[in-house]
Formats: C-alpha cells, sequence, structure tokens
C-alpha cells in the first residue's frame, strides 16, 4: 500500500472481486492482503483494481492455453461466462451477455485469427493482441443503497426552464452534455432550457460521488424518474420541484462480511484488439492500430462515449506498455511527465470503436457504465501483442 493504508484495501477487494474475469469460473478461492511498504502511498486509479487483475487473468488464459495445447481464443470462447452464471462472488449474471456477438465484430474488423497466424510464422516482428474484460457499474455491494442512498432533484422556474440538482462533476467525461441531453428529451424541450451547472454543496442533494462508472446510469437513472414525474405534473409557466432517492431492487443481495452476493447491479462488456511492431535494432514498441467494441448498454450520446473510449484505451496501453513509475528511498524519481512518460498524440494508434446496444432496465434509455471500462483492457491486448512480436527475435532477448 505504500507508507499509508489509504484507499488500498478498497482498491484491493474490487480487484478480487474481478478475479474470473470475463469468464466462469466454477471452482475458486481468492485471499487478499494490504502491506504498508517503505515507498510512497497508493491512490485510486481508473478501473479501480480491475485494471491490475485483468492483466493477470488475460495472461493467464494464455498460460493455460499453451500448457493444454489449445488455441488461446477457442479457451477464452469456452470459459466464457454466460447470463444466468454465477459471478466470482456467488452473484448472478442477470442480464443478456452479448460477447459473442461483440467478437465477431471484433474478429471481422481486425482479421485477428488471419493476422495471429501470419505473424506467428514470419519475421515482420509485428504482432496482435486480444483482451476481453468486463467492469462492474456502481458502488460494490450495498454501497448506494447503504451508504450512499443518492439523492436528485429538479426544479423548474416560472419560465419553465428547468434545473438538475445533483452532486457528479463534469470533468470532462461529458454528462454537462448527456444529462442535459437526457432530460430535454424526456420533457421534449429545447436543450437550452435545461441548466446544469457545477454542483455547489450548498444547493445540491448528496447525490454521491462522481466516481465508479455510476453516474449515468445510477444518477442519471434517477434524473430520469425524476424527469418522468415532472412531466406528468407539468404545469406550464408555475414553480415545480421533484426529486428522486435510489432504490436497490429487491434481487440485489450482498453480504458485506462474507463478499458473497450480487457485487453489481449490472456489468458493461468488452473486447479489445492491438496491434504493434517492434524494432529490429532498438526493440522499441509502436502500437499501430487498435480495434474495440462495448457493450455499455445504450449509449446516451454516442460522441461522448467515443471520447472516453479513445482517452481510456490510450491510458491503458499507456499502463500496460510505456509508463514505468520508480521509487528510490521512499521517493518517487520523477518530477514531471517530462520524467514520466505518458503517451501523446504521437504514440496514439488508428482506433475504431464500435458500440453495441445491450440496454440494462434500470439504466436511462438503458445506458450502464462506461467511464472505467475503456481503459481496463488496453494493458493485456498490448502486452499479448508484444508477446507475439517478440517471439522470433534471437534467443536471450
Amino acid at each position: 500500500a505504500g507508507a499509508y493504508i489509504g484507499l488500498s484495501g478498497v482498491v484491493l477487494s474490487r480487484a478480487l472481486i474481478a478475479s474470473t474475469g470475463a469468464y466462469t469460473i466454477d471452482n475458486l478461492e481468492v485471499d487478499g492482503d494490504v502491506y504498508i511498504t517503505n515507498t510512497v502511498p497508493n491512490g485510486a486509479y481508473r478501473g479501480f483494481g480491475a485494471p491490475q487483475m485483468f492483466f493477470a487473468i488475460e495472461m493467464f488464459i494464455h498460460h493455460i492455453a499453451k500448457e493444454i495445447d489449445v488455441d488461446p481464443l477457442e479457451l477464452r470462447k469456452e470459459m466464457l461466462a454466460k447470463q444466468n452464471d454465477k459471478t466470482s462472488t456467488n452473484g448472478t449474471f442477470r442480464d443478456p451477455i452479448i460477447m459473442p456477438e461483440m467478437l465477431e465484430k471484433a474478429l471481422k474488423e481486425s482479421n485477428y485469427v488471419e493476422k495471429v497466424n501470419q505473424y506467428k510464422n514470419d519475421d515482420s516482428f509485428r504482432g496482435i493482441g486480444m483482451s476481453w474484460f468486463l467492469h462492474g457499474c456502481g458502488f460494490t455491494g450495498s454501497g448506494e443503497a447503504n451508504h450512499i442512498k443518492a439523492l436528485v432533484e429538479l426544479q423548474k422556474n416560472e419560465q419553465d426552464q428547468v434545473s438538475i440538482l445533483i452532486a457528479a462533476v463534469d470533468m470532462g467525461q461529458g454528462i454537462n452534455t448527456s444529462m442535459r441531453k437526457l432530460v430535454a428529451t424526456i420533457l421534449d424541450i429545447p436543450i437550452e432550457d435545461v441548466i446544469y451547472d457545477l454542483p455547489d454543496t450548498n444547493k445540491v442533494p448528496d447525490s454521491g460521488p462522481t466516481v465508479a462508472s455510476r453516474t449515468m446510469m445510477i444518477v442519471g437513472g434517477l434524473v430520469a424518474r425524476a424527469t418522468r414525474k415532472l412531466k406528468e405534473s407539468w404545469k406550464p409557466g408555475v414553480y415545480q420541484k421533484t426529486s428522486e432517492r435510489y432504490k436497490q431492487p429487491e434481487y440485489i443481495k450482498w453480504n458485506e462480511e462474507t463478499f458473497q452476493g450480487d457485487a453489481y447491479p449490472a456489468y458493461s462488456w468488452g473486447i479489445n484488439i492491438v496491434e504493434v511492431e517492434v524494432d529490429k535494432r532498438t526493440y522499441e514498441v509502436s502500437v499501430k492500430e487498435e480495434w474495440s467494441v462495448y457493450d455499455v448498454g445504450k449509449a446516451i450520446d454516442e460522441q461522448i462515449i467515443f471520447g472516453q473510449a479513445d482517452g481510456g484505451q490510450l491510458q491503458g496501453l499507456g499502463y500496460g506498455y510505456l509508463e514505468r513509475m520508480n521509487h528510490k528511498d521512499g521517493k518517487i524519481q520523477h518530477k514531471n511527465v517530462t520524467d514520466y512518460i505518458i503517451p501523446t498524440t504521437v504514440d496514439t494508434p488508428l482506433m475504431h470503436t464500435y458500440l453495441m446496444d445491450n440496454p440494462y432496465p434500470l439504466g436511462p434509455y438503458g445506458a450502464k457504465g462506461a467511464g472505467e471500462l475503456t481503459l481496463v483492457g488496453g494493458a493485456p491486448a498490448v502486452a499479448l501483442a508484444i508477446g507475439i512480436g517478440i517471439q522470433n527475435f534471437p534467443e536471450g532477448f
């Protein structure tokens, strides 16, 4: 954990919940520990434990496939979780899982199978890798119901302008647009008549923090229900106010002590495919092209989701092959991003992103979480691509 535990225990617990990846593993025992060490304290990261665990799981899949001499792609298909399968915490995947359709799209667009066979048998030092992943939406277990208890409020003034009063912050993910678009569509009014100011805690109710891929699915779901209530009671030229508080569906059961039950109300899913080239003399890795297919339920605004996808994927790629943090005597050795290299536009490959609808019944228009999902698969996909790219290098590389 570094010198202080901080959030490490919570991050670890979320990583352990992700320990089966996108697969069904019937026999499972999971343990984790947080240790205080002589390094700087650690904090949260986009994906909150999932990127680390999914990297491990996707590596394991390939090691297992090699050990039993089967195609990793076929092993993935055989182990893929299906609707009504049990989760790692003995919950249930209640919603449809459309990963087979997503895979078909990913394979077609990337020409993955042909490229794997080609790069394994030539000396081009190119490689292509694939990752499968999911991400739980909202706070873990009973967090939304027992701890957050999110409340949202709408106010309509005498000019029939509607203000959204929530604690969610637009820090670049685009909810200022998508939340206003949601309300305007339901009320059938111009989006200019929907007001969403930066939240002031003196004025807005506690709808919970802007984290955990919950803003649109949980808070947006409450906003949608409050908007429908306002629409039903709409009186032109009159001040009106309506609110909505989160209620956990009865079928979601969670035991905080044993970590058994439904860890999340819903899951978003993704497939990443990454193609790389490794320089024969310098061993430098260049990411050439990338393909992603996502199930985020229903995109409220596709352009915003595409922006999340590009940013998340580039962050995941950097995490997988470019970034390196050095410590000495308990101190970080990097002073700024000149010393700590992160991907820039020069490192950005040609990106292809595809969204497939799979609406979640309790999300607004079927929306699920998207913010963290788009980072999770980048690191394992680029690592597996590099593995193919260097396999024909001289022995001892």
